[in-house]
């Protein structure tokens, strides 16, 4: 199963050779990566906008649901904003950039169950890991969307309050 796996990643994966050097590494027998910490520059410093782009969406969605968790119960506790806000973006890019590795494993082998395992249509797993940016563009509208009335007061001085 890894060979097969192996073999059609280096087939459609869109990325650089030291990445398949890492995929080969970290995988394990049935194709899933192992939870081995292997450092990814751009997913680092991206964090999970870069699963996005990736088309990694449940993995990326966990990586923030992850952060937003560890912020809260620093909220919770009554630290700082400027902590927790520092500690989100902190979280968010050492999950990301130390377990991409691992997280893009497991969203392949999703992608390959899903074109056919025996079977696979190279076709339908070249089009499901061609990375996207639209995933981007909607999450950050959706975050403009949700924090625009803390904006419009900030440029507008106008209270939330009233």
């Amino acid at each position: 199963m890894r060979d097969k796996y192996l073999k059609l990643l280096k087939e459609v994966y869109v990325g650089d050779e030291k990445d398949m050097e890492v995929f080969e590494e970290i995988m394990n027998d049935e194709g899933l990566g192992k939870c081995k910490p292997k450092f990814n520059l751009k997913a680092f410093i991206f964090g999970w906008f870069y699963l996005l782009y990736k088309r990694a969406v449940l993995e990326a969605f966990s990586v923030l649901v992850i952060s937003l968790m560890i912020a809260y119960l620093m909220a919770y506790a009554k630290i700082h904003p400027l902590l927790v806000l520092a500690t989100i973006i902190i979280v968010n890019s050492l999950l990301s950039g130390f377990c991409y590795y691992f997280l893009y494993l497991n969203k392949f082998n999703r992608d390959v169950d899903y074109c056919g395992e025996y079977n696979t249509d190279i076709e339908c797993l070249k089009k499901r890991v061609k990375p996207k940016i639209s995933y981007v563009i909607i999450a950050v509208i959706v975050i403009i969307a949700l924090i625009w009335p803390w904006l419009f007061a900030l440029i507008t001085g106008y209270s939330l309050k009233t």
